[in-house]
């Protein structure tokens, strides 16, 4: 895979944060069972400022841009998972869960982690 020697590491972990945080964010402004805190505010904040930096300092080349969307849906979609499995009367996670899985697979194919194996 060719692609995956472009693709860098921090803005998809910053696009992971950005996701969690951002769906923190609305959960603890939204949901009734959730106490609210400015934590998760102030941390979407800078995950978010962080990322944008990056954006600007050096070019997303290659899949970078795929993966960190695809990581920042895993974030969305994980955050959700363990929202509903902590609070089961929101809901069942299950759906949340597999969405999740599928977009780590492909995450993990996208970057290499998970190779398929040559054909020969």
């Amino acid at each position: 895979m060719s692609g995956s020697k472009q693709i860098r590491r921090k803005p998809i972990l910053l696009a992971l944060l950005v996701g969690l945080c951002g769906n923190a964010t609305l959960a603890t402004l939204s949901v009734s069972q959730l106490a609210f805190s400015v934590f998760p505010i102030i941390a979407l904040a800078l995950a978010a400022y962080m990322l944008y930096q990056e954006y600007l300092s050096v070019p997303m080349e290659g899949d970078t841009p795929l993966c960190t969307l695809l990581a920042f849906l895993i974030g969305v979609f994980g955050y959700s998972a363990f929202l509903r499995t902590q609070f089961p009367e929101m809901g069942t996670n299950y759906l949340s869960v597999m969405i999740s899985l599928v977009l780590v697979i492909w995450l993990a194919l996208k970057m290499g982690v998970a190779a398929r194996p040559a054909a020969e």
